[in-house]
């Protein structure tokens, strides 16, 4: 767990898509700076979260077609995979707190969520609030007033098809 490990096009769905708890992949390459910047992070990352989210790496020039199916035209990408989809993508290199702060929410989720949907909290709300948030009910515009903030909004706009 404390290194992340390599993954290519062959094994991909079975080690990322198919994995049990959140994978970061990093696609880069051997010949790019900012990847190499990113590599120390994370090895951290992994070192440190490495049981609630696991990291792997993806050379895209020895795998282009797992780069190619996800859109990576720049590396470094990194790609938060949950319940083989993708969760949230990261481009080029960030600190660690930074990327920290984008890795949390995908971190920590089962947990908080948990703790947030408590009976006595969520009983109440769903059975009296059927029209809005918060127990109120929206509240259409008044005077005939156009719904979008912009006058005008679509008129002379063709659809392409």
């Amino acid at each position: 767990m404390g290194k992340p490990q390599a993954v290519t096009d062959q094994t991909f769905e079975q080690e990322v898509l198919k994995a049990d708890i959140p994978v970061l992949v990093d696609f880069w390459a051997t010949w790019c700076g900012p990847c190499r910047m990113v590599a120390p992070v994370l090895e951290d990352v992994a070192g440190e979260q490495g049981d609630k989210i696991r990291v792997v790496k993806l050379d895209v020039d020895a795998n282009p077609i797992t780069a190619g199916r996800f859109g990576v035209r720049a590396i470094p990408t990194m790609i938060v995979f949950k319940n083989g989809r993708e969760a949230d993508r990261i481009v080029g290199y960030h600190p660690k707190p930074q990327l920290m702060t984008k890795l949390n929410p995908h971190l920590t989720m089962a947990a908080p969520s948990a703790a947030a949907t408590a009976p006595s909290a969520s009983a109440a709300p769903t059975a009296t609030t059927n029209a809005g948030t918060n127990g109120q009910s929206p509240t259409p515009p008044l005077d005939g007033s156009p719904t979008s903030s912009t006058p005008n909004a679509g008129v002379g706009v063709n659809k392409i098809h």
